[in-house]
């Protein structure tokens, strides 16, 4: 049992550290998309409560390794379990808002 416990535990993490975000700046984590210059807000580990505090305002384009990015997309649980968010400004480039975007928040 302790060694299925284990193996369970393993690939939990194995799973979350695939999450993993490409970049922060300006204290926002992203994953881009190369091939459509698009970016992803997300957090450090998704569902596992992001560090977000205060006031958050994502911006309509990111600039990363010389490439501009236009900001689409909320992550899935970009902003879980935020629990010292205040407020979030998404810009009108912002096509979608995944699943648990804003789980756990107040």
């Amino acid at each position: 049992m302790k060694q299925r416990l284990l193996i369970f535990i393993l690939v939990l993490l194995s799973a979350i550290s695939a999450n993993a975000y490409d970049a922060k700046i300006d204290g926002i984590y992203y994953d881009f998309n190369s091939s459509t210059k698009e970016a992803i807000v997300t957090s450090e580990i998704p569902m596992y409560g992001s560090s977000y505090t205060g006031s958050v305002t994502i911006p309509e384009t990111v600039t990363y390794n010389n490439v501009t990015y236009s900001v689409t997309e909320i992550g899935f649980g970009a902003f879980d379990i935020c629990y010292s968010l205040t407020s979030v400004t998404i810009p009108n480039s912002v096509k979608s808002i995944g699943t648990y975007a804003f789980y756990g928040c107040i």
